[in-house]
């Protein structure tokens, strides 16, 4: 295979620049104004953007009288050779070779009358780890520092120390400004502090663009437009009808035979998988840190994401600082973010990545969200969620046959302690099914600690400006979820609020389609929309401020077990325990 560094220099850079027309599909918007075109000027003073913005940045702001700093390695010349062509005046030098001159060369170049943009953490990184260059340079040409924040609404990062950012074909891309603030010359901190704020902004803003994003328009007969949904995918009605077909299947005592038949296959790779594990022939790494793993058997609905959530708390109130790493859905950052404040949270599915970066960040412990099943990384503990409203209801299958990943009662001589989870209120008839659960658990796994956990809710709380002017109590008309669960919501939301009267259910992680986004509005009426905390992120674009919208928040109350569970958690993060790593990489 010709390796990248081969080719001619001169190939190298017709290549790069045969790639940039792909800007001209991109849309460019400020997070605030997400309906018109955002072109920005820069002014004639010092710009700190990061290295993986670089492509978006470089088509954005050609012809703009600007100069930046490119290294003097082979990849520094490919990109000096296309920023020239494209208006930019490129000083050549680094922080590790010939920083000094090419500073020397930016501070010319501002004086004759060119602004600045430097890429704070180039050109090696660590990535979003803002060096002195910024501070030095306004500093030498006693200028003031804006900080330039990227994000795009699709796309792909390129698997380098910078996670390269090429946005897609078409994708929407946030770009915000703003002057760093400081008493006298900003410093590094000030400067890293402002980026870091900006891109957050412009990354929230491309998630909720994700999830506004309107149907498109097919033409049909002559030429007339029409609405159509979006193509098959996660939110649209095509998986939700073959969501709630295979739900129908789980609840039957034998799913249709094909069914049966994807089941066997998928439990067969999954089973040869952990095998693979177990003797050694795929390896397990070290996140350098202890990792709990909070995951489950099943598909959804168990509560992992708002026990993870819990554990980040515990350990928070006993000192540690803890990560939680979640697969990257933004409803679930969402949600830990906001039930574990002070916890640092990191959306991607490569825990193994997100662990060490924490680690290096800082964090004293991980918590995986949904990893019993993922092995690559180790894990000092692993805490298995059992969902007792599946043992109860459904055939007990593997996927798509029933919404278990795994056997669960082989997959607990492999945890380290259970949670049994529900939704249901506690009845008697809920609580001798517990019993006879924790039974079986221990004949199956007998030592293993087993705690049982209920899921009520709390009291309604305002999530929007329409709610929190409503006069009196609370009164929606409208439950709208996009859980694996719903109807176990609309239990709960009728039980704790008797103006519901309408119940809209999407698909897991789902985003409503226009027709029902105008349903859903015509359905609330003046009382609003009822909806549950991990929806409220995704659901809260696509309507708006003024509609009342409510938040019916989840409580965790724990009916046994969980002092046991607590020492365990404890003793781990402290690393109090004896488990062997010997097998993490």
């Amino acid at each position: 295979m010709l390796s990248a560094r081969r080719i001619p220099l001169g190939i190298a850079v017709r290549l790069v620049r045969a790639a940039l027309p792909i800007s001209r599909t991109w849309r460019f918007r400020h997070p605030d104004d997400p309906g018109r075109p955002y072109r920005p000027v820069l002014k004639r003073e010092v710009h700190a953007c990061w290295h993986e913005h670089l492509l978006p940045l470089t088509c954005l702001l050609a012809g703009q009288e600007l100069a930046t700093l490119a290294s003097r390695d082979r990849d520094g010349e490919i990109i000096s050779r296309v920023l020239r062509r494209l208006g930019y005046e490129v000083a050549r030098g680094s922080s590790t070779r010939g920083g000094s001159a090419g500073f020397r060369q930016l501070a010319r170049s501002f004086a004759a009358g060119r602004g600045v943009i430097l890429t704070g953490d180039g050109p090696r990184g660590p990535r979003r780890s803002l060096k002195e260059g910024a501070a030095r340079i306004a500093k030498l040409t006693d200028s003031a520092v804006t900080v330039v924040g990227v994000a795009a609404s699709s796309g792909r990062r390129l698997p380098s120390w910078d996670r390269f950012l090429i946005p897609a074909p078409g994708a929407t891309v946030f770009v915000s400004l703003a002057p760093v603030v400081a008493d006298g010359a900003p410093g590094t901190g000030d400067i890293q502090a402002a980026l870091r704020c900006q891109v957050a902004r412009c990354e929230q803003a491309a998630r909720e663009a994700r999830w506004s994003r309107p149907p498109g328009v097919v033409r049909s007969g002559r030429g007339a437009a029409r609405d159509a949904s979006p193509r098959p995918g996660r939110g649209t009605p095509a998986r939700r009808s073959l969501e709630l077909r295979l739900r129908r299947h789980w609840r039957r005592s034998r799913a249709a035979l094909p069914l049966r038949g994807l089941a066997r296959i998928y439990g067969g790779v999954h089973d040869a998988r952990g095998r693979l594990y177990d003797a050694g022939f795929l390896l397990t790494h070290s996140a350098g840190i202890p990792v709990i793993s909070v995951g489950g058997v099943t598909v959804g609905g168990s509560g992992k994401t708002p026990l993870a959530a819990s554990i980040g708390r515990t350990l928070r109130e006993a000192g540690h600082r803890p990560a939680l790493l979640a697969r990257g859905f933004a409803d679930e950052v969402d949600l830990l973010a906001h039930e574990a404040p002070g916890a640092s949270i990191r959306g991607h599915a490569d825990r193994l990545r997100s662990g060490r970066r924490a680690a290096a960040e800082g964090a004293t412990v991980a918590i995986v969200d949904d990893g019993f099943q993922h092995r690559r990384l180790f894990r000092d503990l692993d805490l298995l969620v059992l969902d007792r409203d599946a043992l109860r209801r459904t055939n007990g299958a593997r996927l798509p046959a029933g919404p278990f990943r795994e056997r669960w009662d082989r997959a607990v001589v492999r945890a380290d302690a259970i949670i049994v989870t529900g939704r249901e209120s506690w009845t008697a008839e809920v609580s001798r099914f517990d019993a006879e659960l924790r039974d079986r658990l221990w004949d199956l796994a007998p030592g293993v600690p087993v705690a049982t956990a209920v899921f009520g809710h709390g009291p309604l709380e305002a999530a929007s400006a329409g709610a929190r002017g409503w006069p009196g109590s609370p009164a929606p008309r409208l439950a709208l979820t996009g859980i694996m669960k719903p109807n176990l919501f609309f239990a709960q939301a009728g039980a704790a609020c008797a103006s519901v009267r309408e119940r809209l259910a999407l698909s897991d992680h789902g985003s409503p389609s226009r027709r029902e986004r105008t349903a859903a509005i015509r359905a609330a009426g003046r009382g609003g929309v009822l909806t549950t905390r991990k929806d409220l992120a995704r659901l809260r674009p696509f309507f708006d401020p003024g509609l009342p919208i409510w938040v019916l928040p989840e409580t965790l109350a724990w009916k046994a077990g969980w002092d046991d569970v607590r020492r365990l958690i404890l003793d781990t993060a402290s690393g109090r325990q004896d488990r062997d790593p010997a097998a993490a990489g």
